[in-house]
C-alpha cells in the first residue's frame, strides 16, 4: 500500500534547496531499497532504543538543517515534502476556532412561477397545477378546455430551519384535469430544493419541467410544464433574469434539469439492498418496555428493528425483526426514477418498532453524487454502492425512560454516540422500455441473488429464468410500472458472506484534563474512551465479554462461520486487559478562576487501551488521508499567501505558485501509485471506481494547477490563483468523504460519577496509523487538544465543559510496536500487576509516568483587540480576557466601552510546573486558551468569543529575542468575533531562579504590568484629517429623539471632536468640515489599531447620551498615497468617434464593443413601439412624429388606385399570388404601422438588447461592466398597404422627410442601460466624495445578525485621511486639509426631483390568495406622496409606469423611500416591501447621477434631451471643475486637455436650407467616453434603468420583489428642466375577430345507426379566445353527417384588447364571485376551434381542436385535400403569418385529437380594430348586418327529436322501401285472404240457403 510522492518545498526560503536534495536522495534510496522486505528502521524508538532515538531527534528537531539525514532514516520519507518535520510532530495542528459552530436555523423563500404547460396527455381536459413542498400546496387557477393552458402564477413558500433539511424537501408539481369529484392525475415532477440551490444564481429560470405518470412510467412524457424556481436564502440575491419572449422555444433544449443531465433521461430501478445490522442499541426506550424488562429480567434485546429508505418521495420499509440487536433481513427497496434523479439523497433509518409508538434508532444520508460521476464516456459510472458497511450514530445509550436527545437519532444535528452498523448495497439498472426486466438485472440478479438452491451453479440458469418469466415479464404488474417503492426478499451468494475481520487497537494517553466545568467538579471524573460498541462500559456492551458473550459485537458468529472456533477462542480471549476508561479522580480548583477544576495528571498520564474488530478495508481511511492531507496544505499555503499578499505582491505570487507546484508533484506521486495499486479481494466496484474518479480528478487539478503556472491562458492576479487553489481545495474535500464506512469514529467521554457529560467525536481516518506517512491520520500519535461539548443543542456563550490533549493511535495489531513511537520522551510505562503480557509484543500500560520536570514562566503580552462584538445595549462592550494555561488562569483589566480594547497588559504566570523532555516542551509546548468576556455589573459576564494560541519557548540555555506581535482570530460560535493582537512566550526558570529572565518593565499603581517596550510596536506620528459632512437618519434614543449631536473621532487614544449640530431637523450638516489630530500609529500598517467613530446627544442640563458607534477596524483604504502626476507630453490623442454605423450617415456613433447592438426588433401591430425614425439630425427630428404609416409598401398592389374588387374570390385570388411572392422576405414585424414610437419602445428595445448582451456575454454578470456605447435597435418594418402611404406623405410639413429616404432601410431605437440591480452597486456606492458610515447600537449576539438592521441608530457622512506627520508642520498648518480637496460646499440646496416608477416584480403576495394589489408611496423628509387611487388589482408583476415630482432641500431632506404597498378594502393596508435612496451621495457624486446621459442628442421626440442644460453647458462645468484646460471647440473635433475627439459638427436639415453647426452631438460622445480623459475622468451614468431589490423588515435580508425605476435631480439655481418624460403605460388596443366557419369536411364519425350500422356525425364547432371562456361561441348542429361533412355558414366574433408591441392579449375579468375588482392579465392571443358530436341525451363527445397563436398563424391549405396535420405541427417561422398583418385569410385548416387528424374546417379570418368594428359591425351567427346566407345541407340533416316523420322517411324509407312496399302486398293480401275465408262460409251457406 506505499504511497510515494515527490513535493518540492515546503520550506520557507533558504532551506527549499536543501530539502529538494534531501528528497531525491531519499528517492533514489527507496530505488536501493526496494529489494528488501518490510520497512527500515521501523522501530525506532519504540522498545527502549531510547538512546538512539534520542539522538536522532535531536539531529533533526533544530529545524530544517538536518534536511537530509532525516531523509536516509526512514521510508515514510519518500513523501515527506508533505510536512517538513513529518517524523517527529508530537502536537497536532493549532486550531484556533475551538468548536466548529452548530448548523443553524435559517429563513429560506422559495418562489416558483408556473408559466404554461404545452403538449399536456387528455382530451379537452381542464388543466390546473398543483405545487407541494413538505405539507404546504398551492394550486393555480383552472384553465378550460385545451392541452396548453397558460398560467403565468407566481407562489411563495416560506422555510425556516438548517440548510441541511431544506434540501432534502421535495417539490412536487403536479398537474391535474380537474374535475368536481376527485381530479385526475395528468403528470407530475419532483425535484429537490437542493438541486435547485446548487443550480447557478440558486434557481431554474424559464425551463421546462418533464412531466411523468408516477403509477406508470411506461407511458413516457405526458406534457411539459414551463416555470421558474428559485431558493433564496438570508442575502442570496435572485438575479432576475429578463424573460427571453421567443414564442416558438424548443422544449427539448429547455429542460428543467441541471447543466450536463442528457435531455432525454431514462427510467432506472434503483435497488438499495438491506443486509443486516450490528451493534443496534438493546434497549428499547418505550416505557412499556422498561416495565417488560423490569418483570422479566434482561434475557433478550428489547429492540424489534426495521429499516426505512426514503428516496425522491417515495418510502419503503423492510419488515421488522423482533427482539433482536444483530437482526439479518436480506431484503431489496427497490425505487423507480428517472436517471439521473433530480433528488440527491438516500435517507436511510433504522427504527424500532414499540407497542404504543415506533422510535427512530438512527439516521444516515448517503449522497448520490459521492457514489456516481457524472462525467461523459467510461469515465463515469452509475451511483453503486457496498456490499458495505455504514455506521450509525445518534443519542448517547442511556436507560432512561424518555430520550432527551431523540432528534439526534433522526438526523438533526452531531449524532454522539454509536448505535451500530448497517449493511447495504445500493445498484442502479436503467430500464431500456418501461419496466420491464432487462437483460442487466437478469444479469445482476444472477450474480447476486442465486436461489436457496444448494448446487448454485445448476439454479443459477434454471431458476432464474422461471422467476423471470412468471414475474414480471410475462404480465407487468402495476406495482412494477408504477413508481411506489417495493420490498422484496432475496438471496446472498456465499461470496458475500465471509468478511474477513481484523483485530484493532485503540491506544490513548491523557497528557492534561483542565478546564473543566465547575458544574461536575464536585465527583469524582473519568473519561471513557471508545470506538464503535468496543470500550463503551456503561450501556452494558463492554468488550470485556469477548467472544463468549457476543462474538465480538456478533460479528464473528453471523460473518465468519469459517474461523475455526477453537482457534477463535483462544486467540482473542487472551487476558490482555482491555481498560478503556481512566481511574476516577477527584478534580482541583484552578488558581485563579473559580469557574475551572482540573484532573493534576502531572507526572502520570493515565492510558486507555481497547481491541476491536472490523473489517479489512483500510484503504479506504488511507485513500481520505493522503487526499486530506493534500487539501490541508494547500489550504495552508492560502492562509500564508493572505497573510502574505499584505506585505507584498511579488512575495505571495512566488509563494502560490511554489504551493501549486507542490500540489501538483503531489498529485503526479498520488497518480502513479494508484496506476500500481493491487485490487485487493475485499474491494467493492465502488472502491475500484472511487479510486480511478479520484486519479482522473487530480489529473485533471494537476493538468490546470501546471496550466496556471505555466500561465497559458493568461497572467492571472493572485487573486484569481487565489481563487483556482480554493476550488481545488473543495473538489479534493468532495473526495475525501469516503461513503463506504470502515472504522467507526473514536468517542471521548467525560463521565462524572458514572454519568456522561460531554464528549468529543473524533473521525477514525485522522487517528489511524500507516507506515506510509501519507496515509497515516493527521494526528494519529500526535497529542491533540479537545474541547469537549455537551451532546444535542448548544446554548449560546461558553460551550467547553473540559479540555484535554490526547495522544490516540488506532491502527492494525502487525503495527502495535509502533504504538508508542510518537510518544513525548522520558516517560516509563507503568503496567497493571495483574497483566500478563499475553501474545501480544507491546504492553499496553496504565499508565505513563514523566519523571523530569521544568519549572516555566509564562508572559502574555495582551495588546489590543479589534471588532469585538457588540454586548451591551449600547452598541458597545466592557471587555476583558481570561487567558487559562494548563492549570492557571489570570484575567486583564477591564476597558470600558469599548470594541477596539488596547489593555497593553502583560499577564505573568510564576512557576509553572512541565513534566517531560525540555527540547520536546520547547517544540511542542502546550496551548493557551483565551476567552474574552464583557463585564456586567450585574449578573454573569457575557462571553464575547475565544481563540486558542501556542507560546513561543526559550530554555534556560537559548538566547533571548522578544516575541512578535501577532493577530489572533476570535470567534463565538459561528459569529467572527475579531481579532486579538497578543503575543505569548513561555520562558524556561534557570536554576539561578527567576532573577536572570529577562527584565520586565515596573508595573503601575494597581500592580499591572505594561507589555515591554522591545515588544510593542514601532510608533511615528501620523496625522489623521478628518471631514466631518453630516449625520442622517438617526432614530430615537432612550425615547427622545436625538437633536444636538456630536462626532467624536478616536484612534489610538487620541482623538477629535466635530463642531455640535444645534439642529438636525434644519439642517444636519456640520458647519466646521474639516479638522485633524496628531496620533502615533505602528510603522507596520497591518498592525494599526481601529478607529473610532461616535455620535452623542447633547441634552438638556448638559448632559450627553451615547447615540451609537462605528469602528473602522482596517485603516489601509484612508491611507493617503500622494498621486504621480503623468509628465506633460505633447502627444495629442485623436479619438475617432464617428465610426458611425451605415445605415445612419448623419450621426457619428462610436465604435462599438460588441455585436449585440443591432437588434432587429419584432414589433406587432398597433404596437405603440415603433415610430420608424431614423436618427435624424437635431434640428429636424421634429419628424420623430411621423408615423410609420409613412413607411412605403414593398407590397403594392397591382394598380395604386384599383378598387378593392367586388368579387371576393378575385380578391382572394389577388392575395394569394401576392402573398406567395413576396411574403418569404418578410419578417415579421409591426403589425399595424398606426404608431407613434414612444418610450416603451425604447425600454423594449433595451430589454431585448440586454438579453443579447447576456446570451452573447454569460460571464461577464453584469451588463453594466460592459461599455455599450451605441445606443441604437435596429427595426424592419413591415410593409403596408399602399392607401396609408400616400395619405403619410400628404401629412405636410413633418412629411418632408421623403418615403423614398426610408426605401430598404432599417430604422433604429435608441437603447437606455438596464441595471440588473441598484445603481450604488455600479458605481461603488457614490461613495468617491464621502463615505457613508453606519452607526450600531444594541447587542450584536445573535449568530445570523437578523437583528442587523434593528442596530442601526443612524448614520455619519464624513471621511478620513491619513499620512505620516510633516517634519516642519509650520508650513503645513496654512494649506487646506488635504482631505477637503474636490469636496463640495455643505450648505443647503434646493432640489427637483422626479421619479420614474416603470415596474415592479415577483412582488411577496400580501394576500391569503396568493396575490397582491400594489401601489406606491414615496417618502423624502416630511413629503409623503400615496398613489392609492392608482392601485393595480391583483398582480404581482405590475407595470406601474408613473412619475413623481417632489421639491427637497439637500441636506435636511436627502433619503427617498420608495415603499410598495398591498391596498386591501377592510383594515389597514400592508406593507410588501422597501427600498431607500440617498439622493445626496448621488447629488454630489463625481459620476454625475443627477441626470442620466443619453446616447443621442434630439431636441424633440421619444428621446429628447431631458437635462436642464445642454451637453456642450455640461462639458465646460465638468472641465472647469476638473481645471481641465479646454474644451476647444473646432470644426469637426473637440479637445480637453490632450485629447481630441472628432466627429460630425455639421448637419444639413434640408436640402434647400444651408447647414448648421452643432456641437451638441460630439459634446454628448465626450461625456459617454468622459473616463478615457487621463487623471480625473471617470464614467459618468448614463440614461438608465435600475432594478432594486424590496426588503420588508419583518424578514430581513430576503428579498420581497424588485422595482425597476430611476432618479433624475435638478437644482433649483439651475434653468428649469423640460417637462418630464411619459412613461405612462400602453393602453391595450380594442380589436374584433371575426370567425366565419364555412365547412367542415372529412371529420370522423362517431355514432352507429342501430338499424343499419351506418357511421355518422352531427357536427358543430365551439370557438373562443383563451382567457375569454366566458365568451364561448357555438355553430347551430349539421345533423346526420355521413361523410363527415358540415356546412355551416356561421360567424363568431371575438372582441379582445391587445398590446401589439408585447404580443400579449389583455384580459380583464373577475377572479371569482367574490372579487370586487377585475383582475388584469396578459397572456398570447390564442384562439381555439374544437369540432364536437352532438348528443340529445349523454354529453357531446369531443371529436378535436385546432389551437392558433394569433400572431403565428399556420398557413392555411388552399383546399381541403392539401389540408393536413402537419400544417400545425410544423414549427419553422416559413410558413406562421400574423393576422395581424395579414387582416384577412380564408382557406383549410386541421382539427387533430391527441395527435391524429380528426377533421378540416374551412373558415375564414378577418381581424378589424375596435373603431372600424364600430363603423361596420356584422351581426354573430348569420344575423344582420351583413347576414351569412342558410348553408345547403343535405336532406340527411336534420334532428329525429324535431322532426320524427322526416327522421322516418330518411332512415326507414330510403333504405327499406322495397321490403316495406312487398311488406304492404303481403299484408293486404293476407288481409284479402283473412276476410275471404272469414266470409268464405257464410257466402256459402248463404248460396245454398237463398240459392241462387
Amino acid at each position: 500500500m506505499a504511497l510515494k510522492t515527490v513535493v518540492l518545498g515546503q520550506g520557507s526560503g533558504p532551506d527549499t534547496p536543501k530539502h529538494i536534495k534531501g528528497l531525491f536522495s531519499g528517492i533514489k534510496l527507496k530505488k536501493k531499497k526496494k529489494g528488501e522486505k518490510g520497512l527500515i528502521i521501523e522501530n525506532k524508538g519504540a522498545a527502549g532504543e531510547h538512546d538512539d532515538s534520542e539522538s536522532l531527534h535531536h539531529e533533526v528537531s533544530g529545524g530544517q538543517e538536518a534536511g537530509e539525514g532525516d531523509f536516509m532514516y526512514d521510508d515514510t520519507a519518500s513523501y515527506s515534502g508533505f510536512a517538513p518535520a513529518g517524523l517527529q510532530r508530537k502536537r497536532a495542528k493549532l486550531v484556533p476556532k475551538i468548536h466548529e459552530g452548530e448548523i443553524k436555523s435559517q429563513n429560506y423563500q422559495i418562489a416558483i412561477t408556473i408559466i404554461e404547460a404545452r403538449q399536456l396527455v387528455g382530451e379537452n381536459i381542464d388543466p390546473v397545477v398543483i405545487i407541494e413542498i413538505g405539507d404546504e400546496k398551492k394550486q393555480t387557477t383552472v384553465k378550460e378546455g385545451t392541452n396548453a393552458p397558460f398560467y403565468n402564477e407566481y407562489f411563495v413558500f416560506d422555510f425556516i430551519g438548517p440548510q441541511v433539511h431544506l434540501f432534502d424537501k421535495i417539490i412536487k408539481i403536479s398537474v391535474l384535469h380537474n374535475k368536481l369529484i376527485g381530479s385526475l392525475l395528468i403528470g407530475s415532477f419532483k425535484v429537490d430544493l437542493g438541486t435547485v440551490y446548487n443550480q447557478p444564481g440558486h434557481q431554474f429560470c424559464d425551463k421546462w419541467a418533464l412531466l411523468t405518470d408516477p403509477t406508470d412510467i411506461r407511458t413516457g412524457a405526458k406534457g411539459y410544464l414551463k416555470c421558474d424556481i428559485s431558493v433564496a436564502g438570508k442575502g442570496d440575491t435572485i438575479q432576475a433574469i429578463q424573460k427571453a419572449s421567443d414564442a416558438e422555444e424548443q422544449i427539448e433544449k429547455n429542460l428543467l434539469i441541471p447543466k450536463g443531465f442528457p435531455s432525454e433521461r431514462p427510467w432506472a430501478r434503483f435497488y438499495v439492498r438491506i443486509y443486516k445490522a450490528e451493534g443496534l442499541p438493546k434497549m428499547n426506550s418505550s416505557i412499556m418496555a422498561n416495565v417488560t424488562k423490569a418483570f422479566m429480567g434482561d434475557s433478550k434485546d428489547l429492540v424489534d428493528p426495521y429499516v426505512v429508505v426514503m428516496f425522491a418521495g417515495q418510502m419503503g420499509r423492510t419488515t421488522v425483526q423482533k427482539s433482536c440487536a444483530d437482526p439479518v433481513w436480506h431484503e431489496q427497496i427497490v425505487f423507480k426514477e428517472m436517471f439521473p434523479p433530480l433528488c440527491r439523497r438516500v435517507k436511510i433509518q433504522v427504527w424500532d418498532e414499540g407497542s404504543m409508538n415506533d422510535v427512530a434508532l438512527a439516521t444516515h444520508f448517503i449522497d448520490l453524487k459521492k457514489i456516481s460521476n457524472e462525467q461523459d464516456g467510461d469515465k463515469g459510472f452509475l451511483p453503486t454502492f457496498g456490499p458495505a458497511w455504514i455506521n450509525l450514530y445518534g443519542s448517547p445509550r442511556n436507560h432512561s425512560l424518555m430520550d432527551d436527545y431523540q432528534e439526534l437519532n433522526e438526523g438533526f444535528g452531531e449524532g454522539v454516540s454509536f448505535r451500530g452498523r448497517l449493511l447495504i448495497e445500493i445498484a442502479v439498472e436503467i430500464l431500456s422500455g418501461g419496466a420491464q426486466e432487462s437483460k442487466f438485472s437478469k444479469i445482476i440478479k444472477e450474480i447476486k441473488l442465486p436461489s436457496k438452491d444448494k448446487d448454485p451453479k445448476a439454479s443459477k440458469g434454471k431458476e432464474k429464468t422461471d422467476k423471470a418469466e412468471d414475474g414480471k415479464s410475462s404480465s407487468p404488474s402495476d406495482k412494477a410500472n408504477s413508481t411506489e417503492a417495493e420490498v422484496e426478499h432475496f438471496d446472498v451468494p456465499a461470496e458475500i458472506h465471509k468478511e474477513e475481520s481484523e483485530e484493532f487497537l485503540l491506544f490513548g494517553a491523557f497528557f492534561e484534563a483542565t478546564m473543566i466545568d465547575r458544574k461536575v467538579g464536585d465527583k469524582p471524573i473519568s473519561f471513557e474512551v471508545s470506538v464503535g460498541n468496543f470500550g463503551n462500559v456503561i450501556d452494558g456492551v463492554s468488550p470485556e465479554a469477548g467472544g463468549k458473550k457476543k462474538g465480538h459485537e456478533g460479528e464473528e458468529e453471523e460473518s465468519a462461520p469459517l474461523l475455526h472456533e477453537g482457534e477463535g477462542e483462544a486467540s482473542h480471549d487472551v487476558a490482555v486487559p482491555m481498560i478503556s476508561t481512566t481511574h476516577p479522580e477527584k478534580p482541583l480548583l484552578t488558581e485563579g478562576n473559580r469557574n475551572y477544576y482540573y484532573l493534576p495528571y502531572d507526572e502520570k498520564k493515565p492510558c486507555v487501551y481497547i481491541k476491536s474488530y472490523w473489517g479489512d478495508q483500510n484503504f479506504r481511511l488511507y485513500l481520505s488521508n493522503v487526499l486530506e492531507k493534500m487539501a490541508d496544505l494547500l489550504e495552508e499555503g492560502l492562509e500564508e499567501v493572505k497573510d502574505l499578499i499584505k506585505v507584498s505582491e511579488t512575495a505571495s505570487e512566488e509563494k502560490m505558485n511554489t504551493i501549486l507546484y507542490a500540489f501538483i508533484s503531489q498529485c503526479r506521486a498520488f497518480i502513479t501509485n494508484a496506476e500500481k495499486k493491487p485490487q485487493g479481494m475485499n474491494q467493492t466496484a465502488l472502491d475500484k471506481k472511487r479510486l480511478m474518479m479520484c486519479r482522473q480528478e487530480l489529473e485533471a487539478m494537476s493538468s490546470d494547477a501546471s496550466g496556471i503556472v505555466q500561465q497559458q491562458k493568461k497572467k492571472m492576479s493572485v487573486d484569481e490563483l487565489m481563487r483556482e487553489t480554493q476550488n481545488f481545495v473543495e473538489k479534493i474535500r468532495f473526495l475525501v468523504d469516503e461513503p463506504q464506512h470502515t472504522v467507526p469514529d473514536v468517542f471521548i467521554w467525560m463521565l462524572s460519577n458514572n454519568k456522561r457529560v460531554a464528549y468529543a467525536r473524533i473521525p477514525a481516518k485522522d487517528v489511524f496509523y500507516s507506515p506510509v506517512n501519507e496515509q497515516k491520520g493527521k494526528n494519529c500519535g500526535k497529542i491533540k487538544t479537545h474541547f469537549l461539548k455537551l451532546p444535542g443543542k448548544r446554548l449560546p456563550g461558553w460551550n467547553v465543559h473540559a479540555k484535554v490533549d490526547t495522544y490516540l493511535w488506532l491502527g492494525s495489531v502487525n503495527y502495535a510496536n509502533t504504538i508508542m513511537e510518537n510518544l513525548p520522551k522520558g516517560h516509563e510505562t507503568e503496567v497493571p500487576s495483574t497483566a500478563g503480557t499475553g501474545h501480544h509484543a507491546a504492553p499496553s500500560p496504565a499508565s505513563l509516568v514523566y519523571k523530569t520536570q521544568h519549572l516555566f514562566q509564562l508572559r502574555a503580552h495582551m495588546y489590543q483587540a479589534r471588532g469585538l462584538i457588540a454586548a451591551d445595549s449600547s452598541g458597545l462592550s466592557d471587555p476583558f480576557a481570561k487567558v487559562t494555561f494548563v492549570s492557571h488562569c489570570q484575567t486583564t483589566k477591564i476597558i470600558s466601552q469599548t470594541l477596539s480594547p488596547t489593555w497593553n497588559q502583560m499577564l505573568l504566570f510564576n512557576n509553572i510546573v512541565l513534566h517531560g523532555d525540555g527540547k520536546e516542551i520547547a517544540d511542542f509546548p502546550p496551548v493557551i486558551v483565551i476567552e474574552l468576556y464583557d463585564d456586567d455589573a450585574v449578573g454573569k459576564s457575557d462571553y464575547i468569543g475565544s481563540t486558542v494560541s501556542a507560546p513561543v519557548v526559550r530554555l534556560a540555555d537559548q538566547k533571548y529575542e522578544p516575541p512578535k506581535l501577532s493577530y489572533h482570530p476570535l470567534h463565538c460560535g459561528n459569529l467572527s468575533g475579531g481579532d486579538l493582537l497578543a503575543a505569548f512566550e513561555l520562558l524556561q526558570i534557570p536554576d539561578s531562579g527567576p532573577e536572570s529572565l529577562p527584565p520586565v518593565d515596573p508595573p503601575d499603581v494597581s500592580q499591572i504590568y505594561p507589555v515591554p517596550a522591545n515588544i510593542r510596536p514601532v510608533l511615528s506620528k501620523y496625522r489623521v484629517e478628518v471631514l466631518f459632512w453630516g449625520v442622517r437618519e438617526l432614530k430615537k434614543v432612550q425615547l427622545l429623539s436625538v437633536d444636538r449631536p456630536q462626532v467624536l473621532i478616536e484612534c489610538a487614544g487620541k482623538g477629535v471632536k466635530s463642531s455640535v449640530i444645534q439642529s438636525v431637523k434644519n439642517n444636519p450638516n456640520f458647519n466646521v468640515q474639516a479638522d485633524r489630530f496628531e496620533v502615533e500609529l505602528p510603522e507596520n500598517e497591518l498592525l494599526h489599531p481601529p478607529l473610532g467613530i461616535c455620535v452623542v446627544d447633547w441634552r438638556a442640563f448638559g448632559r450627553s447620551t451615547l447615540v451609537g458607534t462605528h469602528t473602522i477596524n482596517c485603516l489601509k483604504q484612508y491611507l493617503y498615497k500622494p498621486k504621480e502626476l503623468p509628465a506633460p507630453t505633447a502627444k495629442v490623442d485623436v479619438i475617432e468617434t464617428d465610426k458611425a454605423a451605415p445605415e445612419s450617415p448623419q450621426l457619428p456613433a462610436s465604435p462599438q464593443p460588441y455585436p449585440a447592438d443591432h437588434i432587429y426588433v419584432d414589433v406587432e401591430h398597433g404596437s405603440a413601439a415603433l415610430v420608424m425614425q431614423e436618427p435624424v439630425p437635431a434640428k429636424s427630428s421634429a419628424a420623430a412624429a411621423v408615423p410609420a404609416s409613412s413607411l412605403p409598401s414593398a407590397l403594392k398592389s397591382t394598380s395604386p388606385s384599383s378598387e378593392p374588387a367586388k368579387d371576393g374570390k378575385q380578391k382572394d385570388s389577388r392575395k394569394y399570388s401576392r402573398r406567395s411572392t413576396k411574403r418569404k422576405k418578410r419578417t415579421i414585424a409591426d403589425e399595424s404601422a398606426e404608431n407613434v414610437i414612444d418610450w416603451w419602445s425604447k425600454y423594449d428595445a433595451s430589454v431585448e438588447k440586454m438579453k443579447k448582451v447576456k446570451s452573447i456575454y454569460p460571464s461577464e454578470g453584469k451588463p453594466g461592466n460592459t461599455k455599450s456605447t451605441t445606443g441604437h435597435v435596429a427595426l424592419s418594418i413591415e410593409d403596408e398597404p399602399d392607401k396609408k402611404k400616400r395619405k403619410s406623405v400628404q401629412r405636410g410639413k413633418k412629411g418632408r422627410l421623403k418615403s423614398s429616404n426610408f426605401e430598404g432601410k432599417k430604422c433604429f431605437v435608441v437603447v437606455i442601460q438596464i441595471y440588473d440591480g441598484d445603481l450604488e452597486s455600479e458605481f461603488n456606492n457614490f461613495e468617491d466624495w464621502v463615505k457613508t458610515f453606519e452607526l450600531f447600537r444594541g447587542k450584536a449576539t445573535d449568530e445570523d445578525h437578523s437583528d442587523y438592521e434593528d442596530r442601526i441608530i443612524g448614520k455619519f457622512k464624513g471621511s478620513f485621511c491619513i499620512y505620516k506627520s510633516p517634519e516642519d508642520s509650520s508650513s503645513m498648518d496654512g494649506g487646506q486639509p488635504k482631505i477637503l480637496q474636490g469636496i463640495p460646499p455643505n450648505n443647503s440646496v434646493e432640489v427637483l426631483v422626479r421619479v420614474y416608477i416603470v415596474r415592479a416584480y415577483n412582488l411577496s403576495p400580501a394576500d391569503p390568495e396568493g396575490t397582491s394589489d400594489p401601489y406606491i408611496v414615496l417618502r423624502l423628509g416630511k413629503t409623503e406622496i400615496k398613489d392609492q387611487a392608482n392601485y393595480i388589482p391583483k398582480q404581482l408583476n405590475p407595470v406601474f409606469g408613473r412619475s413623481f415630482e417632489i421639491q427637497a432641500t439637500f441636506p435636511k431632506e436627502s433619503v427617498l423611500s420608495i415603499l410598495i404597498y398591498d391596498h386591501d378594502m377592510v383594515g389597514a393596508d400592508d406593507l410588501i416591501g422597501e427600498t431607500k435612496i440617498d439622493l445626496e451621495n448621488r447629488f454630489y457624486s463625481r459620476h454625475r447621477a443627477t441626470c442620466g446621459i443619453q446616447s443621442q442628442y434630439e431636441k424633440e421626440g421619444y428621446n429628447a434631451w431631458r437635462d436642464a442644460i445642454q451637453p456642450t453647458e455640461i462639458l465646460n462645468k465638468l472641465c472647469k471643475d476638473n481645471k481641465l484646460p479646454g474644451p476647444y471647440k473646432r470644426p469637426g473635433e473637440i479637445q480637453i486637455g490632450t485629447k481630441v475627439f472628432t466627429g460630425k459638427t455639421i448637419f444639413n436639415e434640408d436640402e434647400n436650407e444651408e447647414p448648421v453647426e452643432s456641437y451638441e452631438q460630439l459634446a454628448l460622445k465626450v461625456l459617454r467616453s468622459w473616463d478615457e480623459i487621463p487623471g480625473v475622468g471617470c464614467k459618468l451614468v448614463p440614461e438608465h434603468i435600475e432594478t432594486r431589490p424590496l426588503y420588508h423588515k419583518d424578514k430581513p435580508g430576503m428579498e420581497q420583489g424588485r422595482v425597476q425605476m430611476w432618479v433624475d435631480m435638478f437644482p433649483k439655481d439651475m434653468p428649469p428642466p423640460g417637462p418630464p418624460v411619459d412613461i405612462s403605460p400602453r393602453k391595450p388596443k380594442g380589436y374584433e375577430l371575426r370567425v366565419i366557419i364555412w365547412n367542415t369536411e372529412d371529420v370522423i364519425l362517431e355514432d352507429e345507426n342501430i338499424f343499419t350500422g351506418q357511421k355518422s356525425s352531427d357536427i358543430y364547432v365551439k370557438g373562443w379566445l383563451k382567457g375569454l371562456e366566458d365568451d364561448k361561441q357555438e355553430t347551430d348542429v349539421h345533423y346526420n353527417s355521413l361523410t363527415g361533412e358540415g356546412n355551416f355558414n356561421w360567424r363568431f366574433v371575438f372582441p379582445f384588447h391587445y398590446l401589439p408591441a408585447e404580443k400579449q392579449m389583455v384580459v380583464s375579468k373577475k377572479e371569482s364571485i367574490f372579487s370586487l375588482e377585475k383582475t388584469e392579465r396578459k397572456m398570447p392571443a390564442v384562439l381555439v376551434l374544437q369540432v364536437w358530436d352532438f348528443e340529445r341525451l349523454s354529453s357531446d363527445d369531443f371529436l378535436g381542436s385546432l389551437e392558433m397563436k394569433l400572431n403565428e398563424f399556420p398557413r392555411a391549405a388552399k383546399s381541403a385535400k392539401s389540408c393536413d396535420i402537419g400544417m400545425v405541427t410544423a414549427i419553422s417561422k416559413e410558413n406562421k403569418i400574423s393576422i395581424f398583418q395579414q387582416k384577412r385569410v380564408r382557406g383549410w385548416w386541421p382539427f387533430v385529437k391527441a395527435g391524429e387528424l380528426t377533421g378540416k374546417v374551412e373558415a375564414e379570418f378577418h381581424l378589424v380594430t375596435a373603431e372600424e368594428a364600430e363603423k361596420s359591425p356584422v351581426g354573430k351567427a348569420r344575423k344582420e348586418p351583413e347576414p351569412l346566407e342558410k348553408p345547403n345541407r343535405p336532406d340527411t340533416s336534420f334532428s329525429w327529436f324535431v322532426n320524427p316523420f322526416k327522421c322516418l322517411y330518411h332512415l326507414i324509407w330510403r333504405n327499406y322501401k322495397k321490403y316495406i312496399i312487398i311488406a304492404l302486398i303481403l299484408i293486404i293480401l293476407m288481409i284479402f285472404l283473412v276476410l275471404f275465408i272469414y266470409t268464405l262460409p257464410g257466402a256459402i251457406s248463404r248460396r245454398i240457403v237463398v240459392g241462387s
